[in-house]
């Protein structure tokens, strides 16, 4: 009879998943446009990640991507 037993890897930690949020990000000369933006942690590092890339940035509004 073969052995059913399995053996369980040793857990490793895991690392917190980045999440994806939804900038809507008002220009300079008045038009807008969205933006998805991944790889952030949370609002703030979504929000600063726009300023950083984009230029003549006059507003930004981020939300989480659904």
């Amino acid at each position: 009879m073969p052995n059913t037993s399995r053996k369980r890897k040793a857990c490793t930690e895991r690392r917190p998943r980045k999440r994806r949020f939804i900038a809507a990000v008002r220009f300079a000369d008045g038009h807008t446009q969205c933006f998805s933006v991944d790889n952030a942690d949370n609002h703030d590092e979504a929000r600063r990640m726009v300023f950083d890339e984009i230029a003549d940035v006059t507003a930004v509004v981020i939300s989480d991507y659904l």
